[in-house]
């Protein structure tokens, strides 16, 4: 064979692995966009209570299956991922975090989504029939909008006033859910620390 030959070979065999990896590129960097990297994320340490939170939203085109909502608890032996139900966090991302006692957290977010958080051994349940009057306020996740730069999901401390977001009028049914006292149809917007 001549160099000529082998050099045009080579050629054709760049350009046909060009066409089929370009697209398998494009496709790669859009799931990972979509999927694997979160649009918002912020983190919690609770060095004094043993374990650290973060809070995921990603963009989500079904919010029926997926909320985009994912909450990672860390501890010195585990890291658990579970998704928060919820629809539109852009709107409500208001998500309060409690201490119910040393082993169990409560994690209350917008529309009465409640979880119970055990953390060793790790569980995850809605939280059912427990009003909450015991619990230890830690904070809550929510935006932040500086005046000037983009929001940014944050972790406020019990500096933030406790609310928790419902979306609706009919306060009756806020009365079985814990902690009905701090339940509003809106919430305010925290300033950025």
């Amino acid at each position: 064979m001549s160099k000529g030959l082998v050099g045009r070979c080579l050629a054709v065999i760049a350009i046909m692995c060009g066409v089929a990896v370009a697209p398998a590129i494009v496709i790669s960097l859009y799931v990972g966009y979509y999927f694997l990297i979160p649009a918002y994320s912020a983190v919690v340490d609770f060095d004094r209570l043993g374990f650290n939170l973060r809070l995921d939203f990603f963009l989500s085109a079904d919010e029926a299956r997926d909320s985009g909502r994912y909450l990672n608890v860390i501890t010195s032996y585990a890291y658990h991922t579970v998704m928060l139900q919820g629809w539109d966090w852009p709107h409500r991302a208001r998500t309060s975090v409690y201490t119910i006692d040393p082993n169990h957290i409560a994690v209350l977010s917008a529309f009465g989504y409640d979880y119970k958080i055990t953390l060793k051994p790790f569980a995850f349940a809605p939280l059912v029939s427990d009003p909450g009057e015991q619990w230890q306020y830690l904070g809550a996740f929510d935006f932040a909008f500086p005046p000037g730069e983009q929001p940014r999901l944050e972790f406020f401390d019990q500096h933030l006033a406790e609310c928790i977001p419902m979306g609706m009028t009919d306060q009756t049914l806020w009365a079985a859910k814990a902690r009905p006292r701090a339940r509003y149809a809106t919430c305010p917007g925290p300033q950025s620390q």
